[in-house]
């Protein structure tokens, strides 16, 4: 292609791309569903700020792309939301003692997963967990910071999940809070609400819902431990099992010191079926979530009538060293008290 014709067509793309995201965001606002709340702080980082010993959360470049959240002034982790991903997810998600993140994105095999993130396969036939991010997405409509403290961060955000060359199936609205609670523990809070702007269906698939992909060193594979709440370990003793909660760590590579850290996920007590049964979908090179959906018998669906509401609670613990059953267990306890009344 000659220099000139590159050019042009560079352009032509560039403001094609901007006028097709002016035009959905005029005729696909998630304010239309939900009201975000008033007042929410938006910090934003001006040139020659001074560094801080604390937890900072703001939003830059622009207030439709991320949040970022750093403790004493390194990175923790930020909310990717960029309108033309395929979904919003946490990456970088970083243990406080060494820096290192605790999750990846774009592994093999399976290069689709995004560290911490939500999404569903076989969704009225669409497909919003892997693969063609042109095509079936869920995207981020609106972006805000709510109450932002020395040690605590809340982040809104709303969705619309719309099939390829369709109009939107789901409205989801979600609230996560990060805490640090030392120098070596923090926890992320997720409440997500999905509305169902149309009759959804939902079959049976292992490809869901909120998630995370480790790094190597964490997951069994790699030499660490995947562990849950009735002391099953591995793969093949807790996938779709019952637990409270599922736990991974293990040595990080590359120190002399044998640091140990890790993650866990964790899910209050649902009322809604499948919901309610509380299995997790799990492997051992690194994938796991809690994800009733694999269970199903052969025809089996989950259904969700036009405007109802399908409400989702999780927690993120991320630790140093090896976790005591004693402490993901007293965090369940006080997790399900938290999320009771804001999960279905």
């Amino acid at each position: 292609m000659k220099r000139r014709n590159f050019f042009k067509k560079s352009l032509l793309v560039s403001g094609a791309l901007v006028i097709g995201r002016q035009v959905f965001a005029n005729n696909h606002s998630a304010t239309h569903y939900f009201k975000m709340p008033e007042n929410v702080g938006k910090p934003v980082p001006t040139f020659g700020d001074p560094a801080v010993n604390h937890l900072t959360t703001y939003i830059y470049d622009s207030p439709e792309s991320a949040v970022w959240v750093r403790w004493k002034n390194q990175i923790l982790t930020c909310y990717r939301a960029e309108a033309f991903q395929k979904y919003p997810y946490f990456f970088p998600f970083r243990a406080l003692k060494s820096g290192l993140s605790l999750t990846t994105e774009t592994a093999q095999p399976w290069p689709h997963h995004r560290s911490v993130f939500f999404g569903l396969d076989r969704v009225n036939g669409a497909n919003f967990w892997q693969n063609n991010p042109d095509k079936d997405r869920i995207v981020s409509q609106k972006l805000e910071l709510g109450e932002c403290t020395e040690t605590s961060s809340e982040i809104f955000n709303e969705c619309l999940w719309i099939p390829f060359e369709k109009e939107p199936i789901i409205a989801d609205k979600r609230h996560y809070v990060i805490n640090i609670i030392d120098d070596n523990t923090y926890t992320l809070d997720a409440f997500i609400e999905l509305t169902a702007l149309t009759e959804v269906v939902c079959d049976k698939t292992n490809h869901g819902l909120f998630g995370v992909r480790l790094e190597r060193d964490l997951s069994v594979d790699g030499g660490g431990v995947l562990i849950n709440s009735e002391g099953q370990q591995t793969q093949a003793n807790t996938h779709n099992q019952f637990a409270r909660w599922m736990a991974a760590y293990g040595k990080r590579y590359g120190r002399s010191d044998e640091l140990t850290e890790g993650l866990a996920i964790m899910t209050p007590s649902y009322k809604r079926e499948p919901f309610n049964k509380n299995i997790w979908f799990t492997r051992d090179y690194g994938n796991f979530s809690p994800m009733p959906f694999d269970a199903f018998e052969r025809g089996e669906q989950f259904m969700m009538p036009k405007g109802d509401v399908l409400k989702l609670a999780y927690r993120i613990v991320a630790f140093t060293g090896e976790p005591k059953t004693s402490f993901l267990n007293a965090q369940w306890e006080e997790f399900a008290a938290l999320a009771d009344g804001k999960h279905s």
